[in-house]
């Protein structure tokens, strides 16, 4: 999920499913902490506390995905967006980007950003003194039995 919040642009096959479960690991949603950008805030608290999934159709309803389609449309639907992206002027595009990035930061994203690492550097901490590992162990075993999992 975190990795798809760092493209501009994001094409889900209507079957895929996007969650964050590393608060079993006793550690913040850090990996690209767009949550509260991404879903909203209450969405963001209840994914994380959670592990609620979203499906592909809600996550274009929150604005975290522009299109679903079926898994055999996925591929020629991204190519014929790219095709219609590259078509465009460089230059605007790139001032686009630009304009809509840093509107972003200036609400406060790039801050959240570095928020979320030093966080992460915390719990990490926290979990090798209290653990004597990175991660909490119960949730090496709550993300296993979640990896054969339902979807809530």
């Amino acid at each position: 999920m975190e990795s798809m919040w760092v493209c501009d642009l994001d094409i889900a096959a209507n079957d895929a499913l996007f969650f964050d479960p590393v608060v079993a690991f006793g550690m913040n949603g850090v990996e690209y902490f767009a949550h509260p950008w991404e879903v909203g805030v209450r969405k963001a608290k209840e994914m994380l506390f959670t592990r609620e999934a979203i499906s592909a159709e809600e996550g274009r309803q929150l604005g975290m995905v522009n299109h679903v389609v079926t898994i055999d449309e996925l591929e020629r639907r991204t190519l014929d967006l790219a095709t219609r992206i590259a078509a465009r002027p460089s230059m605007g595009l790139k001032l686009a980007k630009q304009s809509v990035n840093r509107a972003q930061d200036a609400q406060g994203l790039y801050t959240a950003l570095q928020a979320a690492m030093s966080l992460q550097q915390l719990g990490h901490s926290h979990n090798q003194q209290v653990h004597g590992m990175l991660v909490d162990p119960a949730g090496v075993k709550i993300i296993r039995d979640q990896a054969k999992w339902s979807p809530a």
